[in-house]
């Protein structure tokens, strides 16, 4: 009886150990199969568990964590009031929605740019409630700018990303037309708002006032005292009581 009991002692040893070694086995081909995974569908693909946060997560063993790409930016961010190809003038009131990953601290940068890829100005968007989930949060923000040489520009909205990894940016492109006041007889508008029309270019603070917006279709030419001014017509001089 003694020695069939040391024979079944072996077996189990001998299963056991074959049975670990399957183990190992099999994570060391899942292990070696993980590296050749750079995305979040071949990740899934491979067998690893995803998150059921948005955008959806899936990690793989060495750490990497892969996110789900959205290509459908309107369930991102949304912008309400400027659409593809209108036409904008400062001060460029930007409103919308973002969702709160889109956000650092309650806000995310919005560039304009011209034509050729220049610069023009630069704000921050601010969240309008608590930023700190995965659904839409408000925003809103106030552009000031000065016409650019060009008729054509872009709007970017970009994606905070103060850890400035690769995965996480993302930004939203509206193409804009730089709408421009009828000038002439040779004046010039001038100002951070394009608020004043004079016979040169002049600096001025960078204060936004609500009454700045009356002068996007205003005409700026030389009036009767043979200097340059804003020509008050009716639908002028209603726009700037009612912005008082």
């Amino acid at each position: 009886m003694k020695p069939f009991a040391n024979h079944l002692v072996s077996f189990f040893i001998v299963l056991a150990v074959v049975f670990m070694g399957a183990v190992y086995l099999m994570k060391q081909i899942k292990d070696n199969g993980s590296n050749d995974i750079s995305s979040f569908d071949e990740c899934v693909s491979a067998g690893y568990a995803s998150t059921d946060s948005f955008p959806r997560k899936c990690e793989i063993p060495d750490g990497s964590v892969f996110e789900e790409v959205i290509n459908d930016k309107a369930e991102l961010i949304r912008v309400s009031n400027i659409a593809t190809g209108q036409g904008i003038s400062s001060p460029l009131e930007i409103y919308g929605e973002a969702r709160g990953f889109w956000y650092f601290e309650a806000s995310f940068p919005i560039r304009l740019l011209d034509e050729n890829g220049k610069e023009i100005a630069v704000t921050n968007a601010e969240a309008r409630g608590e930023w700190m989930t995965e659904e839409f949060v408000p925003f809103s923000a106030v552009l000031e700018f000065e016409n650019p040489e060009t008729n054509l520009g872009t709007l970017v909205l970009k994606r905070d990303n103060p850890s400035d990894l690769s995965e996480n940016e993302d930004e939203i492109s509206i193409p804009v037309i730089f709408e421009k006041p009828t000038v002439r007889n040779n004046c010039v508008i001038t100002g951070c708002s394009s608020q004043i029309c004079s016979d040169s270019e002049g600096i001025t603070t960078c204060e936004y006032s609500p009454r700045y917006g009356c002068y996007k279709t205003a005409i700026c030419e030389r009036q009767e005292n043979g200097e340059c001014g804003w020509t008050e017509t009716d639908e002028l001089i209603q726009c700037l009581s009612s912005a008082q």
